[in-house]
C-alpha cells in the first residue's frame, strides 16, 4: 500500500492530521516527511501549516479548502485519542441551544494553551484560545464546560426553557455534586451564584 493509500485509508478527506499520526510501517520520519513533500507538490495533499495536513477532494474550482473547525477541534479540542480542550462563550451556549445569537469568534479553553489568552486565526476564523484552568480530560470535560458556562452568563439568564435544556445536559453527563465541589474553586464565585440562583444546584446528583 503507497503511503497515499495509507493516508486516504486511515484519515479520509478533508480531515486534518498530524504528522505524529501517521505510523506507516517501518519507515523512517525524514523518509516520510519527503514523502508527504512528493505529494503535497501534485496537490494530492494540503499542507495547512507545518505539521498539519489534510487530504483534498477535487471539485470543479480546483482542491477542496479545509474547513477551519475542523482544524480547531483537532489541535485544541480532541486530537483523535485526548480529549484536550473545551469550547465555552457563545459557542457553548449555541452549542446547547441556549442562544440564536451568532458569534463570529470560537472561544476554547485547552491543554494546548499557555497564555490565558490569545487572539488568533485559523484559516479565515478567529478563535479566542484560553489556557484551561486545570488539565482538560474526558472525565472532567463535562463538569468544566457547565461551570464555564455557569461563569459566562448574567445573572436571570437562564428562564424556564433553558433550565430544562441544562437539567438534561446535567443528566446525560452525570455532573454530581463531588464534580461541582471538586472543580468550583478553580472558578470565580459567579459559577455558583449563577448555579444557585437559577436553581440548577437541586438537578445535580448527590
Amino acid at each position: 500500500m503507497s503511503l497515499y493509500n495509507y493516508l486516504c485509508d486511515k484519515f479520509g478527506k478533508n480531515n486534518p492530521f498530524f504528522t505524529s499520526d501517521i505510523e506507516y510501517m517501518d519507515y523512517s520520519r525524514p523518509w516520510i516527511y519527503k514523502e508527504l513533500n512528493k505529494l503535497c507538490s501534485v496537490n494530492k495533499i494540503i499542507r495547512f501549516e507545518r505539521g498539519l495536513y489534510y487530504i483534498p477532494e477535487e471539485t470543479i474550482f480546483g482542491p477542496s479548502i479545509l474547513n477551519p473547525n475542523k482544524i480547531i477541534e483537532k489541535k485544541y479540542i480532541f486530537d483523535g485519542e485526548q480529549i484536550i480542550g473545551y469550547y465555552s462563550g457563545i459557542t457553548f451556549l449555541n452549542q446547547l441551544r441556549l442562544t440564536t445569537q451568532m458569534s463570529n469568534v470560537i472561544e476554547v479553553y485547552t491543554n494546548k494553551e499557555t497564555s490565558n489568552v490569545r487572539d488568533m486565526m485559523v484559516g479565515k476564523q478567529k478563535v479566542l484560545l484560553r489556557k484551561s484552568r486545570t488539565d482538560v480530560n474526558r472525565e472532567n470535560v463535562a463538569v468544566l464546560s457547565f461551570l464555564e458556562l455557569m461563569n459566562s452568563i448574567p445573572s436571570g439568564f437562564i428562564d424556564n426553557e433553558k433550565q430544562g435544556i441544562l437539567v438534561e445536559y446535567i443528566k446525560d453527563n452525570g455532573i454530581n455534586r463531588k464534580d461541582i465541589s471538586q472543580y468550583a474553586p478553580l472558578f470565580p464565585d459567579k459559577a455558583i451564584r449563577n448555579l444557585v440562583e437559577s436553581e440548577l444546584i437541586y438537578s445535580v446528583a448527590q
